[in-house]
């Protein structure tokens, strides 16, 4: 089914000015659709109306288009930390924007999750800064290349916070996530970011962290874990997704992780709840009240139905699933697409009527 809820989560994010000494860095970040937010309830953003910032405003000729012009109140300047992050207080709209969308995407285990601060990057060194300007220049070429669509989207990033220190400091310094897909870093959509828990490893306070970023799509095509690719399969595309209709990861190859995705938030949390080092965390999954069948039994049924290679290919990512190399999802969909929904209903109703007999 396609997933209703994969709309964007920040449509609200400002115009910023940063300022390096006595060099001043205007920049305009776009405004993702479909939040349903007007513009007139944007939090902290301030409309610009002198001549200066009229003329700010048309040197930005690289910004993404159809962005609002603001920039940062001195209240969110006094809350930058030494590191160049600004504290986003409690009760800000920001704040509570990404706690919601946070906490919902955790599903019951958001019951037992609580998040202790959401930071922002500030951008607030000359070198931090010309990384945002290169990433809306590419954003601007993508959206060129796609006919007017750079196909921006904000998605989930697990990481220690080690991890995340260096990548805010230096950018992506090596391919992260990449065990099921090869040299990239794999972010989550961000309906999902329980799926990065477990690569959220806690800190000495037992704090763990998660980074919201935006992300350069462009035009994805579907990758299928283990298959080895390690770039674009042409020039027509950009990046990659598990699911064209219903992505749930996206997919950057290493050569562009630092041009393609922007680290912009941190979001600092607890789980209160027992964590298993060797479960892949997902939302817990209720008892099933509809009709099902265990893998192993549907292998062994499609096995007496479908060409040897076929059953071959599924029982590898029957495989991967059990060494958590991919998402229960995934398994799914592979097994879709393999077999066809029809063959699949058609097992699964007679698995059923035969246990209901029985």
């Amino acid at each position: 089914m396609k997933n209703n809820l994969q709309s964007q989560l920040l449509s609200l994010f400002p115009v910023e000015a940063i300022r390096e000494s006595h060099l001043i860095i205007s920049y305009k970040i776009d405004a993702l659709p479909n939040m349903g937010i007007p513009k007139t309830e944007r939090p902290f953003m301030e409309s610009t109306s002198s001549d200066t910032d009229h003329h700010e405003e048309k040197v930005q000729e690289s910004a993404v288009s159809d962005s609002e012009s603001c920039i940062i109140s001195s209240n969110y300047q006094d809350n930058t930390k030494s590191d160049g992050l600004i504290w986003i207080r409690e009760g800000d709209k920001i704040h509570h924007m990404i706690s919601k969308k946070f906490i919902s995407g955790f599903g019951t285990l958001g019951l037992s999750t609580k998040i202790e601060a959401i930071h922002k990057n500030a951008c607030s060194s000359f070198m931090k800064s010309a990384k945002l300007q290169s990433f809306l220049i590419f954003s601007k070429a993508m959206e060129k290349k796609c006919g007017g669509n750079a196909n921006v989207k904000y998605a989930w990033l697990g990481a220690s916070k080690d991890e995340i220190d260096s990548i805010f400091s230096h950018g992506f310094g090596h391919p992260m996530h990449n065990k099921a897909y090869g040299h990239c870093i794999c972010l989550s959509h961000d309906d999902y970011p329980v799926d990065c828990l477990q690569k959220a490893t806690p800190d000495k306070d037992g704090l763990r962290h998660l980074l919201l970023c935006r992300v350069i799509l462009g035009r994805t095509e579907v990758v299928h874990a283990g298959s080895g690719q390690s770039h674009p399969s042409s020039e027509e595309f950009d990046t990659g997704v598990d699911n064209v209709h219903s992505p749930r990861k996206y997919i950057v190859w290493s050569t562009n992780m630092n041009s393609y995705v922007f680290p912009e938030f941190m979001i600092s949390f607890r789980v209160t709840s027992h964590v298993k080092k060797d479960r892949r965390f997902s939302v817990p999954l209720k008892s099933p009240n509809s009709p099902w069948i265990s893998f192993p039994s549907l292998i062994s049924a499609l096995s007496k139905i479908l060409p040897h290679n076929t059953v071959k290919l599924i029982n590898k990512y029957h495989s991967d699933y059990k060494e958590r190399k991919i998402t229960r999802r995934e398994l799914i969909q592979q097994a879709r697409k393999l077999a066809g929904d029809d063959l699949l209903t058609s097992i699964i109703k007679s698995f059923n009527n035969k246990q209901n007999k029985e």
